[in-house]
């Protein structure tokens, strides 16, 4: 969480510099490149965590180290979805389908952080009103020298802390139900493309989608549940999840054809949402 407003409007820029270096990456690697020489020719980053990633996945590949070790020596710089899909195309030899998911992931990703950055215009425009209206009795108590003082202090501390507040309300916007069952069903989607095992798949979509109350409800089961239980009794009684994707989640338990049909449905919701 960023305390300062202009900390909390960076944080909701992020998934856009990660879609940068992704996007960057698969199109040096489609061009033929090594992952080393890619990384090392890839302009830094506007962004402190892309850039410590960046770097680190360039000297590691300098270090001749596959990219799935370095991923996994520095999990701090990447989410458990990001790290398991780098993690999987390394393996598999498929960076030419998990560099471009990533890609489309976090631009996704950023044009939803793009319209809630804009939303925040209104908490901070009625932050710096109630910063003058606040301060009004100094006027009266102590004069216009005394007023313009307070004001400054009130714009100072809510430039410096009005980043906790503006955290929470982007955080509940990002957080509604259909964002975040959108989200689980793509990154469903994405992970078992890269052939990652249903039950772990399960696990990092859960994480990917943001939802406090699905990473509640799937928290108790075991590996071997998520792998082998149908999905729609693992989800059943979990508030989070709305009667459209139990649907269709019971459509990919009776055909078996989990990735199309997750597919599918982020992508209904995502036009909804546009």
């Amino acid at each position: 969480m960023s305390l300062s407003v202009l900390g909390a409007l960076r944080s909701l820029d992020e998934p856009r510099h990660r879609a940068e270096l992704y996007r960057a990456w698969a199109t040096a690697h489609s061009g033929g490149l090594s992952h080393q020489v890619a990384l090392d020719g890839l302009p830094s980053s506007r962004s402190a965590h892309v850039e410590a990633l960046r770097r680190a996945l360039a000297f590691g590949t300098r270090q001749q180290k596959p990219v799935g070790v370095i991923v996994k020596t520095h999990p701090a710089l990447l989410s458990s979805f990001e790290a398991a899909v780098l993690v999987a195309g390394d393996e598999s030899n498929q960076f030419g389908t998990a560099l471009p998911l990533l890609t489309d992931w976090f631009a996704r990703e950023s044009k939803r952080q793009l319209r809630v950055r804009l939303l925040m215009g209104y908490p901070i425009f009625f932050g710096v009103i109630a910063s003058f209206a606040a301060t009004l009795p100094v006027l009266y108590r102590k004069g216009r020298n005394a007023y313009v003082v307070g004001i400054g202090v009130a714009l100072v501390t809510f430039a410096s802390l009005g980043g906790i507040l503006l955290d929470l309300l982007a955080g509940a916007e990002l957080g509604r139900r259909n964002l975040t069952t959108a989200r689980f069903a793509r990154a469903l989607a994405g992970l078992l493309s890269m052939g990652i095992p249903r039950g772990r798949a399960v696990r990092l979509a859960v994480d990917a989608s943001g939802s406090v109350e699905l990473r509640r409800h799937i928290a108790p089961r075991s590996e071997r549940e998520l792998q082998t239980m149908p999905l729609a009794k693992l989800l059943t009684g979990c508030r989070a999840v709305p009667a459209a994707l139990m649907s269709q989640v019971s459509v990919a338990d009776a055909t078996g054809e989990y990735q199309q049909t997750m597919l599918r449905y982020a992508e209904s919701v995502e036009a909804e949402e546009a």
